[in-house]
């Protein structure tokens, strides 16, 4: 009689557990608000564009990644302009924080081989990025 009656218990907590929850959908950095920061070096190593950005925060997370700012301007060389886009769902605390950023820069070459000049947005000088 026991187990019969824990088997209905153990039924009823299951159907009732998994009935009738709501679960609210995880935003993701993609849907967070956009939020300064400043590029502080840049340079081109090989096929990698190294950053150190920094940004005021600490207590929240951030994205950091790097996207395109416009079209490859057909010139020559070609200009690829970029930009550093930093969100945050919200850092109320008021730390300096510096971050080393690598981004892979296959995906914005010009031409199959050669030199494509990156436009980064709030940096002053061009970069060169040479491949073969």
């Amino acid at each position: 009689m026991k187990t019969v009656l824990m088997a209905g218990v153990a039924a009823m907590l299951l159907a009732w557990g998994c009935g009738v929850r709501s679960v609210e959908p995880v935003a993701s950095a993609a849907d967070w608000p956009e939020a300064p920061c400043e590029i502080v070096a840049a340079e081109v190593r090989g096929n990698t564009l190294a950053l150190t950005v920094q940004y005021g925060g600490g207590c929240a997370e951030h994205d950091l990644s790097v996207e395109s700012a416009g079209p490859l301007l057909k010139s020559l060389p070609p200009k690829q302009p970029l930009r550093v886009v930093h969100r945050t769902p919200g850092d109320a605390c008021r730390a300096l924080i510096q971050e080393e950023l690598e981004i892979d820069l296959k995906p914005w070459r010009g031409s199959p081989r050669g030199i494509t000049v990156l436009l980064l947005e709030n940096w002053n000088e061009p970069l060169t990025y040479e491949y073969n």
